[in-house]
């Protein structure tokens, strides 16, 4: 064989050569970025899922919160009017005892 033809191997199999490399650079570079992608998919994915169960307990949080409340707001309510009621009914007897004690303060 030749030199020339020896030569042209040469550079044939050299450009077959970096054909490939390139080939396989873009493949990596296409596969890394379908992984990248995946992955953002993924953490997307479990992000949202994160979010609903945050925003689930806060909900169920704030029922329970809000359901408390009610009750202590009704009771708090019942012992108010319970008190009033009281002193309503005290307060005759307060007004009859001080009068009292002012005619007989008055008498001396």
């Amino acid at each position: 064989m030749e030199k020339g033809a020896i030569l042209r191997q040469i550079k044939d199999a050299e450009e077959k050569v970096r054909t490939a490399i390139k080939d396989a650079e873009d493949k990596r570079k296409q596969l890394q970025a379908e992984g990248k992608r995946r992955a953002i998919e993924r953490s997307e994915v479990a992000e949202a899922a994160l979010r609903k169960a945050i925003d689930s307990r806060i909900s169920e949080a704030k029922a329970r919160i809000e359901s408390r409340k009610k009750v202590l707001l009704e009771n708090g309510s019942r012992k108010s009017e319970a008190l009033a009621s009281s002193a309503r009914q005290r307060a005759g007897k307060a007004l009859e005892f001080v009068l009292a004690e002012f005619e007989r303060a008055a008498d001396a």
